[in-house]
């Protein structure tokens, strides 16, 4: 999840926080240009997320074009610079200087945008879309409408699923799905090279990326960031006892890469394309990279698995964090409302939208129901284990509570904690007390 770019033009990147850092990292200046041509048609300006996907990128802006031609507009797409954090500051100092576009993502800074005034309320777009594909997933419904009023439309869902070596667990004499956590790691034990740097689990163990791991151990303990009703309960026994477990896998079984402290957000992708680690969490932009053979793993594809964190607990069972994915907006103060829902509706439209979830390569997973119907969903063997094998237990981060400003603060105490316990030699209780405090200062 980048590029330079001028003011508060933005070349950033993706919608997995991993992708934005990448994004940053590998796009360099130029960027994308605005869609548009000389003619005197009134204009609607649009502005996106990098996506890391140059496909994704290329959806948005054709689709976009197509859509100002039905109206008669022109749609001008720009692509924001910068990482997560920087992209929100961006955001919200053109909010503060009035030079918001008309169509936008907030990002990580939806909820406070909603609550603000800053996105026009769209309950007609809303109810539009979701009449039109089967309604809208839970955690779309949760994440972009407030008190039943919807605001923004969600590109996808991102869960950031296992990817495990079918081959090198075979050979170890294990089979997929694993029963639990214990199979799990009584396998990457019995992988484990570390003369020949192959390693059971690639598990980031730095800040980058932290609550695809931290977060469903956490879960399947029975602990969480927050409750029900939004009190923060970080400081419990339950999440220290999923952070032991996480950390154990580096400390105490070491069946992950002693480098893995230090990587930045691509170090567990690099680390399965490579060969290097035979199990991974990671958004599907991972294994879109696999599908496009970017590996020198021969058939890595084919001898991949997907599949959620295995249980800890039979009475809680496999976990998934799941990211809500970049909700697109109107400003509130856009001279040109109609317009543009009507390029929303375009852009939400079921055909369009199912041609956006093929272009992402397995990172999307529809926020519209009835799109999971689609072939590519139900008949592509890798997709099908998404479906199958993990959406049904994905969360998002604010989970078991609603949405709030800070429970998108991912990289304020997660990653922290993790490092207290490997680098600090903390007791994992102390590191989450300390997230707590983290969290509530926030």
């Amino acid at each position: 999840m980048k590029n330079q770019a001028k003011g508060l033009r933005l070349d950033g990147r993706p919608t997995s926080r991993r992708s934005f850092l990448r994004a940053a990292l590998a796009a360099g200046a130029g960027g994308w240009a605005a869609v548009g041509c000389s003619s005197p048609r009134k204009a609607i300006r649009m502005w996106t997320i990098n996506y890391f996907n140059r496909n994704i990128m290329e959806h948005f802006f054709e689709e976009a074009r197509r859509a100002g031609e039905r109206i008669g507009y022109t749609v001008e797409v720009e692509a924001i610079a910068g990482e997560f954090q920087e992209y929100t500051s961006k955001i919200a100092a053109a909010a503060d200087a009035g030079t918001l576009p008309d169509i936008f993502t907030p990002l990580i800074a939806m909820r406070q945008f909603i609550r603000d005034g800053r996105l026009l309320p769209i309950p007609d777009v809303w109810e539009k879309v979701g009449g039109d594909a089967g309604g809208w997933h839970p955690i779309a419904e949760s994440n972009f409408s407030l008190d039943g009023v919807g605001h923004a439309l969600t590109d996808g869902l991102i869960p950031a699923y296992m990817h495990i070596r079918r081959d090198l667990v075979e050979a170890a004499g294990f089979s997929l799905p694993f029963k639990d956590m214990d199979e799990m790691e009584a396998c990457a034990k019995a992988i484990t090279r570390p003369d020949d740097n192959v390693h059971g689990c690639g598990f980031g163990m730095s800040r980058n990326d932290d609550l695809h791991h931290l977060l469903p151990y956490m879960w399947a303990y029975g602990g969480a960031l927050q409750d029900a009703r939004g009190t923060i309960t970080l400081d419990s026994p339950q999440n220290a006892q999923g952070l032991r477990r996480l950390t154990d896998l580096y400390r105490v079984h070491k069946v992950v890469p002693q480098g893995a402290v230090n990587w930045d957000a691509f170090g567990n992708n690099q680390s399965y394309l490579s060969g290097q680690g035979a199990m991974v969490i990671n958004a599907g932009s991972l294994l879109a990279a696999v599908r496009r053979r970017e590996s020198p793993v021969e058939d890595l594809l084919e001898q991949t698995y997907v599949g959620p964190v295995p249980q800890a607990l039979p009475e809680i069972g496999p976990q998934c964090l799941t990211q809500p994915g970049m909700g697109f907006g109107i400003n509130a103060d856009t001279k040109h409302p109609e317009a543009a829902k009507e390029v929303l509706l375009h852009l939400w439209s079921p055909e369009v939208y199912t041609k956006l979830m093929r272009m992402s390569q397995s990172y999307f997973f529809p926020a519209l129901m009835d799109i999971y119907d689609d072939e590519y969903f139900s008949e592509d063997p890798w997709n099908r284990q998404v479906v199958e094998g993990v959406m049904p237990f994905v969360h998002d981060e604010s989970w078991a509570g609603p949405p709030r400003p800070w429970t998108m603060m991912w990289a304020t105490w997660g990653g922290q904690a993790i490092r207290r316990v490997i680098e600090d030699d903390w007791e994992p209780q102390r590191a989450m007390a300390e997230a707590q405090q983290t969290v509530e200062a926030a």
